[in-house]
């Protein structure tokens, strides 16, 4: 059974963490996969990306396992498979595409990472989200430190990385982690995909360039000149020469 899954529908890509026995744990190697996967679907014909789990546990992080395998085996390796991590995250939040996080379940360690780097999230109910590195004795990534803060404030951040506390539904709510909940008998997939198939309608062009342009403005790497060429581009594409059209051919009625 592959433990992770790719399928495209109706331009949409969904990705699926697929190890639910292990709670959709990532060992090195499915990060990389993953990585793979949005670097080839970033030039294909999708317009968003839904990443689910399976299971009732959306994901645990990065694999325990292979985790305490290396630690105090081997530096290199250590550093290689926090990377891994940080890296898989990056790619999520530069993603040229919208993305939800369809959260099936709680989430934990990366797998909250994961989450926070998605630009959207919409859960099932009685959630609850834990940032363990702590209880390990691992400093957490500073790029995945900054996505908590951008996500959960300072406060909330402080309580997940130096207590390692779980935050609860209402916790989770109250920091404005949640886009939606569904509702019990919903379908997580199903209202993920209502949701972003907004974006089918709008602009491609300025949707993906406003997009990498906030996230640049989140994680404080603006650069001018890229931020001016995705205004130009917009200015430049058909799809608003076709609605100047229309609204001049409506005004001229």
């Amino acid at each position: 059974m592959k433990s992770v899954q790719f399928i495209k529908k109706e331009h949409i890509g969904f990705l699926y963490l697929n190890s639910p026995k292990t709670k959709n744990a990532l060992k090195s190697e499915d990060m990389r996969l993953i990585r793979e996967i949005l670097d080839k679907e970033a030039k294909s014909d999708i317009y968003a990306l839904i990443i689910s789990g399976r299971g009732n546990v959306f994901s645990s992080g990065a694999d325990f396992t292979e985790i305490t395998s290396i630690i105090g085996k081997n530096k290199k390796d250590q550093e290689l498979q926090t990377n891994d991590m940080s890296k898989l995250c990056d790619a999520i939040q530069s993603f040229p595409f919208p993305t939800v996080c369809a959260l099936n379940g709680s989430a934990y360690g990366g797998g909250v990472e994961i989450a926070c780097a998605c630009d959207f999230r919409i859960a099932v109910s009685n959630i609850e989200i834990m940032v363990p590195p702590a209880k390990i004795g691992i400093h957490y990534h500073p790029a995945g430190i900054k996505r908590f803060l951008n996500i959960f404030g300072a406060s909330a951040t402080k309580r997940l990385l130096l207590t390692a506390t779980k935050l609860s539904e209402k916790e989770l709510k109250n920091v404005g982690f949640f886009d939606e909940i569904i509702n019990e008998g919903e379908n997580v997939i199903e209202r993920a995909h209502d949701f972003i198939k907004l974006c089918k309608e709008l602009s491609p062009e300025a949707v993906r360039g406003m997009k990498l342009s906030i996230n640049d403005m989140v994680m404080d790497s603006v650069n001018t000149q890229s931020l001016n060429s995705r205004i130009k581009h917009t200015l430049e594409s058909q799809y608003l020469e076709r609605q100047l059209k229309s609204i001049k051919e409506k005004n001229s009625k």
